[in-house]
């Protein structure tokens, strides 16, 4: 029974150090409310397990408001020149209005985006189909004024061979920033699908365009305000029976 406890209290020691290391190599890992996944060898003779310092008071401070002054700055109305269309028709905003909406209510340094785990590859091609790309997924915690707000996943196709795998991941990341500041409000109107379409019906129009590359016409979006910029130019359809 001595040597089963003496096992235990090594093991726990081990766990314990390795934890140690990672909150001097990582000062996220020290914080309240923050989650850091890591790995350690609980032996030399067994498998890698994980370890989760996940605080037991992660959702501590939920559902308290902000004050007035901060949830003004959320709420505020989306202005129509911040808004990106692209060419399917999708109406976005950019990753720097959302962060300095973030700044502007929180302050810089009041607010985090915290991964809660290691990014994950999901391969969604039919069986027998070639692989043309994978699924990369990260799940994400958004932290302001060291309380938990928001929890997302970001995903974002991944190329192998044609881009960085570093690009990769800061698209990952927007992906959950867009997600968890939607439950903040910012920029709540792009969710909303009737606000859309009256900016779409004011300030853009669908037209037929040629790819100049590969001569394929296809009908897109643009703003009325703009002119098709390559590989794009105007074109007429023409039905083919």
């Amino acid at each position: 029974m001595f040597g089963l406890i003496a096992r235990s209290s090594s093991r726990l020691l081990t766990q314990t150090r390795a934890v140690s290391r990672l909150a001097r190599t990582n000062p996220l890992a020290s914080l309240p409310g923050v989650h850091v996944s890591h790995r350690t060898l609980s032996s030399a003779t067994e498998e890698p397990e994980e370890v989760s310092s996940l605080p037991d008071n992660r959702f501590e401070g939920v559902g308290q408001p902000f004050d007035k002054q901060i949830a003004g700055i959320l709420s505020q109305p989306l202005d129509d020149a911040e808004v990106i269309l692209e060419r399917g028709g999708t109406l976005k905003v950019s990753e720097e209005y959302y962060k300095d909406t973030l700044n502007k209510a929180f302050g810089v340094g009041g607010w985090a985006l915290v991964p809660c785990g290691e990014i994950k590859d999901l391969d969604l091609s039919e069986s027998g189909e070639q692989k043309q790309f994978v699924t990369l997924i990260r799940e994400y915690s958004l932290y302001c004024h060291e309380r938990f707000v928001s929890q997302a996943f970001g995903e974002t196709p991944f190329y192998t061979g044609k881009q960085y795998y570093s690009d990769a991941t800061e698209k990952i990341k927007f992906s959950a920033l867009t997600r968890c500041c939607k439950d903040l409000g910012i920029a709540s109107e792009l969710w909303n699908k009737r606000w859309s379409e009256n900016w779409k019906s004011k300030f853009a129009h669908q037209e037929w365009v040629e790819n100049t590359t590969n001569s394929r016409k296809s009908q897109l979006w643009k703003r009325k305000d703009e002119d098709w910029t390559w590989p794009y130019k105007k074109t007429t359809f023409q039905k083919s029976y």
